[in-house]
C-alpha cells in the first residue's frame, strides 16, 4: 500500500501517567514597535511582526528596523515572510526576493519565521518553501503561515488533511498557523480539529488564527483541543497619528494591552478547563469519511 493511501493512525490512547500541562501561547499579530511594547505587558507569549500598516492585506514582510525594535520588546518574535498579498504562488523573482529578505532579518537577530509557499494547483509548494527555510537557517523555528488554509479548504477527508502534516513534517516546520480553511476559526472547527489530531503525532503545534477574541476563545479551545491562538483586530483599538483639523489626519489600529491581557485570560481558563474535561478515546473507521462525521460525533 503506498504511503500516502494508508489510513491514517488517528489514536490517542489512554495513560496512566499524568497529562503534561497544556502549552498556551497566545500570540498577538503586531505591526509597529509600541504594538508590540503593549502585547507583551498584555501578556502574549509571542508576537508575530509585519510591515506596518499592511495588516488589511493580511501582513507583509516587515523592515529590519522594525524587527529589530521588536525583539528588543519581546523574547518571542516571528517574522511573516510574504513579498506581496494576494496568493502564495510565487515567481522565481519573488521567491529570491523572499531569500534575501528572510536573510537581511536574520541578520539582525529574528530566528522565528511565518512563511510558506504554495503550487499552481494549491497544494504545498516544498521545493519553494524549503528554499525559504535553508535561508533562515538550521536554527530557525519555522512557522508554516496561513497559505496553509488555502490547502485545507480543499481537504474533504482525514487523509487529505494528514497529508497536510507529513508535507509540514517533511519540512521540519515547528508550527501551523491556521483557521482550517475556512473564512474565520469559528467556521473552520472541524478541520482545525482533524488539524490537530494529524500534527499532534508530529509535534506540529497548530495555532489558531481568523478571527479570534475574547468572546469565542473558549469554543475554539473545546472544540479544537488547541491552547495557541493568534489573534490581530480583536486586540487593537483606534488611534489618530494626527489632529483632526490636520491636512494628514489618519488613524492606526495599536494593539490594547488590556485586550491582550482580556483574551490570554480566556484562553488560560479555557485551556485549564478543557484539560479538566478532557477523556481519551480510541478512533478507529474510515478515513477517507468527510472530516465532520468524525467531528461532530465528538471524539476528542
Amino acid at each position: 500500500m503506498a504511503k500516502d493511501d494508508e489510513q491514517p493512525a488517528w489514536e490517542v490512547e489512554a495513560d496512566d501517567s499524568p497529562p503534561a500541562p497544556p502549552c498556551v501561547i497566545l500570540e498577538a499579530c503586531c505591526d509597529s514597535r509600541e504594538s508590540v511594547r503593549n502585547a507583551v505587558a498584555g501578556g502574549a507569549s509571542r508576537v508575530e511582526i509585519c510591515a506596518r500598516s499592511s495588516l488589511h492585506v493580511g501582513g507583509l514582510t516587515p523592515s529590519p528596523t522594525l524587527v529589530r525594535a521588536a525583539l528588543e520588546e519581546s523574547k518571542d518574535v516571528v517574522a511573516l515572510v510574504r513579498v506581496r498579498s494576494g496568493d502564495f504562488v510565487y515567481t522565481e523573482e519573488e521567491l529570491r526576493d523572499m531569500v534575501a529578505e528572510v536573510q537581511t532579518l536574520r541578520s539582525v537577530g529574528c530566528r522565528g519565521f511565518a512563511l510558506g509557499c504554495l503550487g499552481a494547483d494549491g497544494s504545498i509548494d516544498e521545493a519553494a518553501t524549503s528554499t525559504l527555510i535553508e535561508a533562515a537557517g538550521k536554527d530557525a523555528v519555522i512557522c508554516f503561515h496561513r497559505a496553509s488554509d488555502e490547502v485545507l479548504r480543499r481537504a474533504k477527508d482525514l487523509r487529505a488533511v494528514d497529508r497536510v502534516a507529513s508535507a509540514l513534517e517533511r519540512l521540519g516546520c515547528a508550527r501551523v498557523l491556521s483557521s482550517g480553511g475556512a473564512a474565520t476559526a469559528r467556521g473552520g472547527r472541524s478541520t482545525l480539529w482533524a488539524l490537530q489530531k494529524a500534527c499532534g503525532r508530529r509535534s506540529i503545534a497548530v495555532v489558531v488564527a481568523g478571527g479570534v477574541s475574547e468572546a469565542n476563545a473558549g469554543l475554539l479551545v473545546r472544540d479544537t483541543g488547541c491552547t495557541q491562538l493568534h489573534a490581530a483586530t480583536a486586540l487593537t483599538h483606534e488611534v489618530a497619528r494626527a489632529a483632526p483639523t490636520s491636512l494628514f489626519f489618519a488613524t492606526e489600529r495599536v494593539v490594547c494591552a488590556d485586550r491582550v491581557a482580556s483574551l490570554n485570560a480566556a484562553l488560560a481558563a479555557a485551556a485549564a478547563l478543557n484539560e479538566a474535561q478532557a477523556t481519551t478515546a480510541r478512533v478507529v473507521g474510515d478515513a477517507s469519511a468527510p472530516v465532520e462525521r468524525w467531528w461532530w460525533q465528538g471524539i476528542f
